[in-house]
């Protein structure tokens, strides 16, 4: 997948998808869809590009954190099949732009938009001045299509990218696959720990999450972890260890059956079902044995998957 910052950028022949999409969930994937339908047009999507060190700066609150971090999104956009990307430069230039001239210098000019599809909540340009009925006035303008996607539903809950947040931060793993289109996941590179699930016998892998994502609530999950391409089953915690006296929040991966040395490798750990919560035992005893039930039943859980 090609991805394209900034403004000066020459594209030709695309079919554009517009939006946040932070989560790339089942609505975001019916715009996906409907853009890779015009074969004869690039599937592209255009969104707005918040460093993270901006949003930092604006504290922005835990609720509004992000489901995917940016190299997350752009894995699975591409995985999508997306062709390219544009991160739209988020300045004080950017937000003062006219709906219109937003349109004509960007989506025209830079991008030769031939097809938009966008969600019927869009907004955009000066003030939020734009909307999908702007997008539809200048159409014949300017000579684009234009495909506009009601929101969709799920159990009477329309699906967003709050509700999906929230379902994470509850722990409700299963709810969030459901909205999301597949399994919520982490990635990361694997870092040295404490060794201690060495110590018990037990090896780990430890990746730290991006600062910005949303993650569930403590406890421990079964989970499939990818490697180079490869599903294997796992059992993950997420939390502070506290029988070990950890403090700052970790995800920790038991690979089942697996013995390779892939610290210093990206994984991907995706979230399947919630086992219990985190709990502090009174020794590394206990914890061990515990351990070895939170694996038997991750199996179990995750024995109805195939190719794993």
């Amino acid at each position: 997948m090609e991805i394209l910052r900034g403004f000066d950028i020459d594209i030709k022949n695309s079919a554009v998808s517009l939006g946040k999409f932070d989560g790339i969930h089942r609505g975001h994937r019916l715009l996906l869809k409907e853009i890779k339908s015009r074969t004869d047009l690039i599937p592209t999507v255009f969104t707005f590009d918040v460093s993270a060190q901006d949003r930092i700066n604006e504290n922005v609150p835990v609720s509004r954190k992000l489901i995917y971090s940016q190299q997350e999104k752009e894995m699975l956009l591409e995985k999508l099949g997306v062709d390219r990307l544009v991160l739209f430069p988020f300045t004080e230039e950017t937000r003062m732009m006219e709906p219109e001239e937003f349109i004509e210098k960007f989506l025209m000019q830079k991008m030769d938009a031939g097809y938009i599809c966008v969600g019927e909540d869009y907004r955009f340009g000066r003030d939020r001045q734009g909307n999908v009925g702007t997008l539809k006035k200048y159409a014949s303008k300017y000579g684009y299509d234009i495909k506009i996607f009601h929101k969709l539903k799920s159990s009477e809950d329309i699906i967003s990218s709050t509700l999906i947040r929230e379902t994470i931060e509850n722990g409700e793993i299963s709810r969030a696959n459901e909205l999301l289109g597949e399994p919520y996941f982490i990635s990361g590179e694997v870092v040295h720990g404490k060794a201690l699930g060495r110590t018990l016998d037990m090896p780990t892998a430890n990746i730290i999450p991006d600062r910005e994502k949303v993650l569930l609530r403590s406890g421990v999950y079964a989970t499939v972890v990818e490697i180079d391409g490869k599903s294997y089953k796992g059992v993950t915690n997420i939390g502070r260890k506290p029988t070990v006296g950890q403090h700052e929040v970790g995800v920790e991966t038991c690979i089942l059956n697996f013995n390779q040395d892939i610290y210093g490798r990206d994984i991907v750990v995706k979230f399947i079902e919630f086992i219990r919560p985190e709990k502090k035992f009174p020794g590394i005893e206990q914890l061990k044995e515990q351990m070895e039930h939170d694996k038997k039943q991750a199996a179990h859980i995750l024995s109805s998957i195939k190719n794993l």
